[in-house]
């Protein structure tokens, strides 16, 4: 028995693991992976493959505890694929689209704030730029 196939129930879901949290954790902090999950949907698949292919190798060798424990570490792997990629293909599409209310702004009022360093910014000081605003509730 090699490696891979004595350890796979725990490498499986340890493996798809860390592929659905370093999507959320790294993913976004850099440039590079952000715009695209194409890694960290390999590395689970990968994980999944692991699981399948240690549960598949050792279902004849292992007792009714070891058959458990690689059944459940290839439904942890499998779920932590599924999650992942139910996250990647579908929820994040389902963001709302633009309401007949955003469509018919086209200034917005004039108001003036202060800014982080104090001094007070006034809107109408940015008029033919493009601006985005951000408001915070802030619990500081």
């Amino acid at each position: 028995m090699n490696f891979s196939k004595r350890h796979a129930c725990w490498l499986g879901p340890l493996i798809g693991f860390f592929g659905f949290v370093s999507y959320f954790l790294l993913s976004t902090k850099l440039t590079v992976l952000r715009d695209s999950a194409i890694l960290n949907l390999v590395i689970v698949l990968l994980a999944v493959v692991l699981a399948f292919s240690g549960l598949v190798a050792l279902w004849k060798r292992s007792s009714w505890k070891g058959k458990s424990l690689h059944i459940a570490g290839t439904f942890a792997s499998v779920s932590f694929a599924v999650m992942l990629f139910w996250y990647v293909f579908d929820l994040s599409y389902q963001m709302p689209g633009t309401s007949d209310m955003t469509l018919a702004l086209e200034e917005a009022p004039d108001f003036s704030l202060a800014s982080a360093t104090g001094d007070t910014v006034s809107l109408s000081s940015f008029r033919g730029k493009k601006v985005a605003l951000s408001f915070y509730r802030g619990f500081w």
